[in-house]
């Protein structure tokens, strides 16, 4: 007697998707709000593409007046400050297009999922650029370390001493290393000692993604976006005020039904943004694995 068997009801077996899905990438996003970030409110929408910032002449002493109780003539001192252009001029999108019968049949998890994928998305890519612009990201600032060598204490504090030596304000200064060099880091006992008594059961939830806690005079982050050296990655020590990042548009999603092209449902995500390096010396690479 003949039996019916899977290879001859294939056609008839029925195939479930699951509601569930295997998440494989998860965007560490970190450096936007590690940037100077003061002049969006400067540049809203319809509010042009420049903000003009002047370039402040830090000043360095005081005159004594020559006599003291002596109405002696004044020496003042003339200033001429310079200016940094923050332009406004990238624009970062990501989006997809699907037939409007796929959209219907698709499990409504996946489309959810391809919705915050956009934000991700973009998310991801001004967060790399911002470490990987020649010109005025993480890696414009002048290089210290080795390139896929374990970060040293003795560099560590050859970029601490810099701020420093550039007055650079205590507050605010940021140390962001690949997941690679956070190892490094914990490998020096002062600096484990210290992000451990620092953090230890009182990490401070109102920080940002990667978030590793606080040592000596900068907050240490972890991010798995930063750009690659020869052989290692370009990790950066730097205070807020190097580089200025202003978003004029933040993520805006559009969607649109194509007729013409099919009946697709188009989906796009956007952002408009611009950053430009104002103090490459409030700042160092830190060459590392």
């Amino acid at each position: 007697m003949a039996n019916m068997t899977a290879t001859t009801m294939d056609k008839w077996l029925q195939e479930q998707w699951s509601a569930l899905a295997t998440v494989t990438y998860r965007s560490n996003v970190v450096l936007p709000n590690l940037m100077d970030r003061r002049w969006e409110p400067e540049i809203g929408v319809h509010q042009g593409d420049t903000v003009n910032i002047p370039k402040f002449s830090q000043n360095t002493g005081a005159q004594k007046r020559s006599t003291f109780g002596t109405a002696a003539s004044l020496t003042l001192t003339a200033t001429t400050e310079g200016q940094v252009q923050l332009l406004i001029d990238q624009l970062a999108y990501f989006g997809y297009a699907m037939p409007v019968e796929m959209e219907t049949q698709t499990f409504s998890e996946y489309i959810q999922m391809l919705n915050e994928g956009i934000g991700q998305a973009i998310a991801l890519k001004v967060d790399n650029e911002l470490a990987s612009d020649n010109t005025n990201g993480l890696d414009a600032f002048t290089a210290i370390g080795t390139d896929n060598q374990d970060i040293t204490e003795d560099t560590l504090f050859t970029g601490e001493t810099n701020l420093g030596d550039q007055n650079a304000p205590l507050a605010d200064r940021y140390l962001v290393v690949s997941p690679a060099s956070r190892a490094s880091l914990l490998k020096i006992e002062s600096l484990r000692n210290s992000l451990y008594g620092a953090t230890i059961g009182n990490l401070d939830a109102s920080k940002g993604r990667g978030f590793l806690g606080r040592a000596f005079t900068y907050e240490i982050y972890e991010s798995n976006n930063l750009e690659s050296g020869t052989s290692g990655k370009k990790n950066a020590m730097w205070h807020t005020e190097a580089i200025a990042f202003a978003e004029q548009k933040s993520l805006t999603v559009v969607h649109d039904l194509n007729i013409e092209d099919g009946l697709i449902n188009q989906m796009v995500g956007y952002n408009i943004y611009g950053f430009i390096m104002v103090k490459s010396a409030f700042g160092r690479e830190i060459a590392g694995k």
